[in-house]
């Protein structure tokens, strides 16, 4: 019976006996078996580590290991089953014909490879070197460029098979040029904009998240594009601007602001007394310095300014911890709030326009003022 095992695991096919076959198919068997099980390994501790993450971005820190471990499971592990599957195949000899074939099939599988591990380097590098300066995920704004560099490479991989294949693929390559050149010359606009969008991308004027100012609309940015960024505008509405425009606008970032400058007038009529006159600035500042409503408010002053067209005018200046626009109005609001209850248990009185008219005996005006 062992004779007949042995003669059977003797026989010869394609150049090889039955045991070389089986041996090489345990070899890759047995090491995707294990690629498998580190895979599920990983991307469970992927899971665990972004559950983590999510618990401490609040508190400031953030886990750096998920690139790694990404790294590990898109890349590592599949370059490895490459690897198997070579060292399986390399247990094995063919005529001359299959040889050709099977090569031909394993570069087309490790070109394919080679590109998605490429492909996703250059993504997981870009998602961590965003990531260091901030703590918005930036894969929106990621992707556009993304899906440019994958085409790129995969076009490239193609043409590389092809060419592996025993096509000619110069008539090809020349035939991309020239329609790059009438694409380009025709989407003189659309490159425009795909250049500002790596200006925006990598100058970094604004970010996901952030609220922007530029001419006469202001919203938060939602989404930036190859080609247009979109804001949502303080009325709900998306406005769908080209990144051309944003580019070359004067553009306010009020996410970047760390506190607001606030400064303000107010006018009292000319019948206020000198001793109002002298304690008005002192009655604003006391205010603000004893805010309530937002904690850390600071003054930095309150003078009486000029004398007005028909007022005279006080300005003051106060700075509010946050960027954020409704704590600054519940500042301003407190403020206007206690000044007007003090100017009324004072009895000073607020300035508002009025014309002096002068007239002779008759009832005529003689002048206004």
């Amino acid at each position: 019976m062992l004779c007949m095992k042995e003669n059977i695991l003797s026989h010869i096919y394609w150049g090889n006996t039955i045991l070389s076959y089986i041996i090489s198919l345990l070899i890759v068997v047995a090491g995707t078996v294990v690629l498998v099980l580190v895979g599920l390994f990983i991307n469970r501790w992927i899971k665990t580590v972004k559950l983590r993450n999510e618990q401490e971005i609040a508190s400031g820190s953030h886990l750096r290991s998920i690139p790694v471990l990404l790294f590990l499971h898109k890349i590592v592990l599949p370059l490895i089953f490459l690897a198997l599957l070579s060292i399986g195949l390399s247990r094995l000899t063919f005529n001359e014909s299959v040889i050709t074939t099977v090569n031909s099939i394993f570069t087309a599988i490790i070109t394919l490879f080679v590109i998605r591990s490429i492909n996703k380097s250059i993504e997981l590098s870009f998602v961590k070197y965003f990531s260091k300066e901030s703590r918005i995920p930036l894969e929106k704004s990621i992707k556009p460029l993304m899906v440019l560099v994958k085409l790129f490479f995969w076009v490239g991989g193609i043409l590389f098979i092809l060419s592996n294949l025993g096509y000619n693929i110069t008539t090809a390559i020349a035939g991309l040029g020239v329609t790059g050149i009438a694409v380009a010359i025709a989407a003189q606009g659309i490159l425009g904009d795909l250049f500002n969008y790596f200006v925006i991308l990598f100058d970094k004027p604004f970010e996901l998240g952030d609220f922007i100012v530029f001419d006469d609309k202001m919203g938060v940015v939602e989404k930036i594009g190859i080609k247009t960024t979109h804001i949502r505008t303080l009325q709900g509405e998306i406005l769908v601007v080209t990144n051309t425009n944003l580019s070359v606008s004067r553009l306010h970032n009020y996410k970047k602001m760390q506190k607001r400058r606030v400064a303000f007038t107010i006018g009292v009529t000319y019948q206020t007394s000198e001793a109002h006159v002298k304690e008005i600035p002192v009655i604003i500042r006391n205010i603000i310095e004893t805010i309530k409503s937002v904690p850390g408010v600071t003054c930095d002053r309150s003078h009486f300014k000029t004398f007005g067209a028909f007022s005279l005018d006080f300005e003051s200046v106060y700075y509010v911890p946050s960027p954020e626009y409704p704590k600054y109005m519940d500042v301003q609001q407190e403020i206007n709030r206690r000044i007007f209850a003090a100017f009324k248990n004072k009895g000073i009185e607020f300035a508002y326009p009025t014309q002096t008219v002068f007239l002779d005996g008759d009832g005529e005006i003689i002048k206004k003022e």
